[in-house]
């Protein structure tokens, strides 16, 4: 049943092939990693049991840093090694976890998973979210390797599909739902989708979301100190951060910054873009509308100067992890991918740091931390350019209002953690054979 899905592979590489090619030489991000993904991974050396954890991307590396903490404790005789999708998330891997094998998931061509199989020999999958690629899924199954789901989360429209995998290959639903799996679900609602889509009851848990357990409530006084210095900040100046924009949005908050600094004659605006190599995209914009900018890394190396132009001046962050040390500067915060039809980023970053948050009406991606934080009355959600520029000028205009919608969006995260503790019994159970009881 591996054949199916590899011609799917195929057939879809074959017709994606030309832009793919033309990504892969044009875009360093497509070159990134490309031995490994075709299955080039050093054989780890150690004898010892090994627990392997895929995560997608940034956000999920970051989910696991304290489960990370946690399993490094329980389970101190176990090798931990880590996958990710994407550059960023190896970059963010290797700085949080020194040490550990870090490495790019691999095809899902499966002779290639044959292959990184062989080389890691886990005696565990912990996959976070919802990773389940067919063959991997299926191969686990073949050499009897537990298949742990953290933080599983699961939408409409995923549901759909993994219904149409299942019924493409039998093999792979009854890999997913064989005993010895087991679904840690982040929601009840993420636990009624997987049950309609057959996962056993007895299978499943529902552990509520680590991402909160992992969310930073203070940071050091001197990194927000050292910042202000690198982007001359004074204290009479307000601070707009747009976190994690896409493309599209970069212009309409520009234009929205151009609009309120008529009236906040001392406001400074920084722009946190969410892939790095679109900068000479993004200065295109900012210069077309007549502003000027600075990026991060010259003023990081003493390159680039504000001075006393800093007032008409873009400030770009250019580097990658800097992003909740800018938040932690902000008096207003806008988190991107959400003015586009693209579903949103993280907005948890800045609501554990107390921050007014706002966000455009695309967060398909994050309802129920949407949710959670409008049921606090610790959100404001925009639906177009205009709305924005008013909801911004609000923030501005009234620091007190804005401090106390910061501090409810920080009461709420903090009143979800504990599901990492509960995560780490769950596989504690299911490797140690230890009953777990829920109190």
């Amino acid at each position: 049943m591996s054949a199916i899905f590899n011609i799917i592979y195929i057939t879809a590489l074959t017709f994606s092939s030309p832009y793919l090619l033309l990504k892969i030489l044009t875009n360093k991000r497509y070159r990134s990693g490309i031995p490994q993904r075709l299955g080039w991974i050093t054989v780890r050396e150690r004898k010892s049991p090994c627990m392997w954890i895929h995560c997608a991307s940034v956000g999920e590396v970051l989910t696991i840093k304290t489960l990370v903490k946690h399993l490094e404790k329980e389970f101190n005789t176990w090798d931990i090694v880590l996958s990710t999708n994407t550059n960023t998330g190896l970059f963010v891997a290797q700085k949080n976890f020194p040490g550990r094998k870090v490495f790019y998931l691999p095809l899902d061509f499966s002779w290639i998973i044959d292959k990184v199989l062989n080389a890691i020999a886990p005696n565990c999958l912990i996959l976070i979210e919802l990773e389940l690629w067919p063959n991997f899924i299926m191969a686990a199954a073949k050499r009897n390797i537990p298949v742990i789901l953290l933080n599983a989360r699961i939408s409409e429209k995923s549901l759909k599909w993994y219904r149409i995998l299942s019924k493409i290959s039998e093999r792979f639903f009854e890999s997913i739902t064989r005993k010895g799996n087991f679904f840690c679900a982040r929601t009840s609602g993420d636990a009624d989708r997987l049950k309609n889509w057959g996962i056993p009851e007895e299978q499943m848990v529902i552990t509520g979301n680590m991402k909160f357990d992992t969310i930073i409530t203070t940071l050091p006084k001197e990194t927000e100190v050292q910042l202000t210095q690198v982007f001359e900040i004074d204290k009479q100046d307000k601070i707009i951060v747009c976190g994690s924009t896409h493309e599209g949005e970069e212009i309409i908050l520009l234009r929205t910054f151009q609009h309120i600094r008529k009236k906040f004659n001392t406001l400074r605006f920084i722009l946190v873009p969410r892939h790095i190599e679109r900068v000479n995209d993004i200065i295109t914009v900012i210069e077309s509308l007549g502003l000027k900018h600075v990026k991060k890394t010259s003023l990081d190396k003493g390159e680039g100067t504000i001075d006393r132009q800093k007032y008409e001046t873009v400030i770009l962050v250019d580097t990658v992890g800097d992003l909740l040390a800018t938040y932690s500067i902000a008096d207003c915060v806008f988190v991107g991918k959400s003015l586009v039809p693209k579903g949103g980023q993280n907005i948890l970053e800045p609501a554990g740091l107390a921050k007014p948050i706002i966000i455009g009406p695309y967060t398909f991606n994050f309802h129920e931390e949407v949710q959670l934080l409008k049921e606090a009355d610790a959100i404001k959600i925009v639906q177009d350019e205009s709305s924005l520029s008013n909801e911004m000028m609000y923030v501005l205009e009234h620091p007190v209002e804005a401090q106390n919608m910061g501090k409810r969006a920080q009461a709420a995260v903090r009143k979800q953690r504990g599901a990492t503790d509960r995560n780490v019994r769950i596989i504690r159970e299911i490797l140690l054979k230890e009953k777990v009881v829920f109190i």
